[in-house]
C-alpha cells in the first residue's frame, strides 16, 4: 500500500511539474520581449526562480560594483547585494 501511495504521489508531482502556466497561444515573456534581460543574483542565490529573470529597462533597480552593472528584480534585492556583494558574486560561474 505504501508503494502504491508513493508511486501515485510521484505521478501527481510529475504532472504538476509538466503542466504549463500558459496555453499554446501565449508566449513566455522572455521569448516575446525584445527588451534585454539579466539575472537577479540575489534571487538566484536564494533559489527564488520566479524572480531570477529580470527585464532591463530604465526603471530596473541596478548597482555598479567593481565596474560591472548588476540588475535586480527589486530594491530589496539590490540593497541585499550592496550589503554583501561577494556573497552573491561567489555563485557566478
Amino acid at each position: 500500500m505504501r508503494l502504491i501511495t508513493l508511486c501515485l504521489a510521484a505521478a501527481l508531482l510529475a504532472l504538476g511539474c509538466a503542466s504549463s502556466n500558459h496555453d499554446a497561444t501565449t508566449q513566455p515573456v522572455a521569448a516575446s520581449s525584445s527588451a534585454p534581460h539579466a539575472e537577479c543574483l540575489v534571487c538566484k542565490r536564494n533559489a527564488d526562480l520566479a524572480c531570477v529573470d529580470v527585464t532591463v529597462d530604465k526603471a530596473t533597480p541596478r548597482c555598479v560594483y567593481d565596474g560591472t552593472t548588476y540588475y535586480f528584480c527589486s530594491d530589496d534585492c539590490r540593497n541585499a547585494f550592496m550589503k554583501s556583494p561577494q556573497k552573491y558574486l561567489s555563485t557566478r560561474r
